[in-house]
């Protein structure tokens, strides 16, 4: 273990002969892992009664892959299998197993989704404890700040949308699995690290940067001549880069090639979304302190196009001082560059040089908490040891009652902010509250209302979407789906046909367009729109469905038979598919 050799024992770092002298805080090996499972149970408390909320409905309650654990080995090779919409397709094996298993054991039912997240919370937290305590240089102050790191991460209230929000468990169990093959590498349990490596990116892509993390922990354990190194040879760093570069051939080969493209709009260029990524890092850094503006969508948060926009220039400025701190830091307090470190490695997969739909998003930062908790432990040890020198209180009670006092007000934010989550027109009220530029906060409480009878308000909030973004697909969508649902199939049909003009190389607008027309008894049109949404998007099964019923009608038996083979094909649970694939199997 890494000691100072100032021997400043107020700062936790002492030299070898002190640290021999002045054994370190022991607690019971059980005790941290009770301790964190406690806090957040008493902060979750009221998370496990939250239903399924955004884009839950296309990857778990729609999604007929997750409904058999026969379909866990398409899991690894198959993009389709991740959700049923088009441009949400990828490839995340490990995540969509652990869905499956869940719908093994509740069905739709969310409770037992909600409780496995809270499982790998309580995980991660456990392993940010081992990881500060273990591997920060924190001599025989290393207990309590790593308990307080862990703590303080463990009931924040950042966190609410990872935990709460069930298609964000991405980002939970890449966490466990990051945390522990970064443990693993550093402790020399090499095969462990690199299995738990290739298990964190077949959960999500951004794991990738570990042998980043990695490397600048050994590079700052090096630096420090008094410290003992990680034994990491260059052999095995070379491997785990050869994993992650593995795992990028695996998803090149895999996923389809408009993939990519799908998942930002093609006016926002690597250059404007990085430049846009340096204010949404200190974005994260001020939630993390002042948690009082979660929303569960940013789409609404601005990009950043110019380096001479004060947002850029001034948000580089700050990030450079931090960095600049960090560096003149890496002798004296190592465990503080590291976790400035830690932060910036977490991050850079999501918010460098690759675009994403969102500029920022709150479950981002998940895997970056290390970093930020053990910051603020830091931080607040050495503030509890300069009021000890003051008051000439023992400084780990100073520390113990200002960690409490934190916690007990993140642990309290994080349990309003659960009842928020509880319902899903409150949760997308509240987003068009704090971001009201946001068309898709007013779409998607739109349909909350919708979802409530509503319809009324639902025409008000969606109304509302429009006029932000009036070429905004899902909009028109359910402005047409609300038309029909009160009688008016005209003004149905007119919004779907607004949303294949704005939108022609989206599936879904041929189908409402199709629903539409055939609402109108013109079912030649409709055919030709179904077919479409097929040629757009094979997997569609409703749309094959709706072909085929069509095709029956038409005297077409032979076409309609293939285009129920391929709604079977798309999706096995359909029963009128399954019906007409069981009559053909008859001799």
């Amino acid at each position: 273990m890494g000691t100072s050799s100032s021997g400043d024992v107020m700062n936790g770092y002492l030299t070898a002969g002190e640290q021999e002298r002045r054994p370190p805080l022991e607690l019971p090996s059980l005790a941290p892992a009770i301790f964190l499972a406690l806090a957040i149970a008493v902060s979750y408390s009221n998370a496990l009664r939250a239903p399924f909320h955004f884009d839950d409905w296309h990857t778990l309650e729609e999604n007929p892959h997750i409904r058999s654990l026969a379909n866990v080995p398409r899991f690894f090779f198959d993009a389709n299998t991740t959700s049923i919409l088009h441009e949400n397709k990828d490839l995340r094996p490990v995540l969509v197993t652990t869905f499956a298993l869940n719908y093994a054991i509740s069905g739709s039912d969310p409770w037992s989704y909600h409780l496995v997240n809270l499982l790998l919370h309580w995980a991660s937290a456990l392993l940010i404890f081992r990881i500060v305590r273990d591997h920060f240089w924190l001599g025989d102050r290393a207990v309590p700040i790593a308990l307080a790191a862990s703590l303080l991460v463990a009931v924040h209230p950042l966190n609410t949308e990872p935990v709460n929000y069930i298609s964000a468990r991405s980002a939970l169990l890449t966490a466990v699995f990051y945390l522990g093959a970064f443990d693993s590498a550093v402790r020399g349990r090499r095969l462990l690290a690199a299995f738990l490596f290739a298990a964190a990116l077949l959960t999500k892509a951004i794991a990738v940067t570990l042998p980043l993390a990695i490397l600048g922990y050994w590079l700052i354990a090096r630096a420090r001549p008094e410290a003992c190194a990680p034994a990491l040879s260059r052999r095995f760093l070379a491997a785990l880069f050869g994993i992650a570069a593995a795992s990028v051939a695996y998803r090149l080969v895999l996923l389809p090639p408009w993939v990519v493209g799908a998942t930002h709009d093609p006016d926002v260029t690597p250059w404007i979304y990085f430049m846009t990524e340096w204010s949404a890092l200190l974005h994260y850094m001020r939630l993390f302190l002042f948690p009082d503006a979660l929303v569960i969508d940013r789409l609404d948060y601005p990009l950043t196009r110019s380096f001479l926009e004060p947002r850029a220039w001034g948000s580089l400025v700050v990030l450079a001082g931090i960095v600049a701190i960090g560096w003149k830091l890496r002798r004296r307090l190592p465990a503080m560059t590291f976790a400035i470190v830690w932060f910036f490695v977490a991050l850079s997969a999501e918010s460098s040089f690759f675009p994403l739909a969102e500029p920022v998003n709150e479950h981002r930062p998940y895997l970056a908490m290390l970093g930020l908790g053990a910051l603020a432990s830091v931080a607040l040890w050495h503030a509890a040891a300069f009021a000890a020198r003051r008051s000439g209180a023992p400084a780990v009670w100073v520390f113990a009652v200002i960690v409490t006092a934190a916690a007990s007000l993140l642990g309290a934010v994080t349990f309003v902010r659960n009842r928020t989550w509880q319902d899903e027109l409150t949760i997308w009220l509240d987003a068009t509250e704090k971001a009201p530029a946001n068309a898709r906060a007013w779409l998607n409480a739109g349909h909350a209302a919708v979802g409530r009878g509503d319809l009324d308000r639902a025409r008000s909030l969606l109304n509302e979407g429009y006029r932000l973004s009036p070429c905004y697909a899902y909009i028109l969508l359910n402005l047409s789906a609300l038309e029909t649902r009160v009688g008016d199939r005209a003004a149905a049909l007119r919004w779907a046909e607004e949303a294949v003009d704005c939108n022609p190389g989206f599936a879904l607008t041929h189908y409402y367009r199709a629903l539409a027309v055939e609402n109108l008894n013109r079912f030649d049109e409709a055919l030709a729109d179904y077919r479409r949404t097929t040629a757009i998007d094979d997997q569609h099964a409703d749309a094959w469905l709706r072909q085929a019923r069509l095709l029956e009608w038409q005297k077409s038996p032979a076409e309609a038979a293939r285009a129920y083979e391929r709604a079977f094909a798309a999706d096995p649970t359909r029963a009128q598919a399954a019906a007409w694939a069981r009559q053909e199997a008859r001799p």
